[in-house]
């Protein structure tokens, strides 16, 4: 079962892939992950959502040396930690599940300092992560149970053409068999990048 996650102007859509779907252990199951994930979507469900110490804010609400509103961020891992609930792969596992989180892969053409997004990204998950999932760097020897994949790409700029708009895109995959088990993209906000405009 996939589960794949869109979270744009405060819309949730959730499809879920049939092709495996005999590995759902009971209807149920569906029944709670679309009422998690839905759940998750909302900006911040009451749950005031604040920055990890990991992730380095300026003045301006930025996530320091990258022009990344950090809101954004925040809100992103907020929601990808409330989606996993709802995934039976994830829940089903005994103990705590250990999520290697890969860096990102800048498909955007725009010089994003990835090191600090890096750092920023995992920082967040772990900031919130409740005890059952560990967040580690990919690097890390520790053996995961999934990977969690990333993805950095240019989505418009918004006029006045003062801030560009990129999309975070993950994928969580399933370490044992490489099936990708849920997948979802957000919205972030970027106030320093941009491309020449051509004449």
């Amino acid at each position: 079962m996939s589960i794949r996650l869109d979270c744009r102007a405060d819309l949730a859509i959730l499809v879920v892939n049939m092709r495996s779907a005999q590995r759902m252990r009971s209807i149920g199951w569906l029944g709670l992950g679309i009422v998690l994930v839905l759940g998750g979507c909302a900006t911040d469900g009451g749950v005031k959502l604040v920055p990890s110490a990991a992730m380095r804010v300026n003045a301006r609400g930025q996530i320091a040396d990258t022009g990344f509103v950090a809101q954004d961020l925040v809100v992103a891992c907020y929601n990808i930690q409330r989606a996993m609930q709802g995934v039976p792969d994830v829940t089903s596992q005994p103990g705590p599940v250990k999520i290697a989180v890969e860096s990102v892969v800048n498909d955007s053409r725009l010089p994003v300092d990835v090191a600090t997004f890096n750092a920023a990204l995992r920082g967040q998950l772990r900031a919130n992560a409740s005890p059952q999932l560990n967040y580690f760097a990919a690097e890390n020897d520790t053996v995961p149970h999934f990977y969690l994949a990333n993805r950095l790409q240019r989505l418009r700029a918004d006029p006045p053409l003062n801030h560009e708009v990129m999309v975070y895109t993950f994928q969580l995959i399933d370490a044992r068999n490489s099936e990708m088990v849920m997948e979802g993209s957000y919205e972030i906000r970027n106030y320093t990048l941009s491309l020449p405009i051509s004449p």
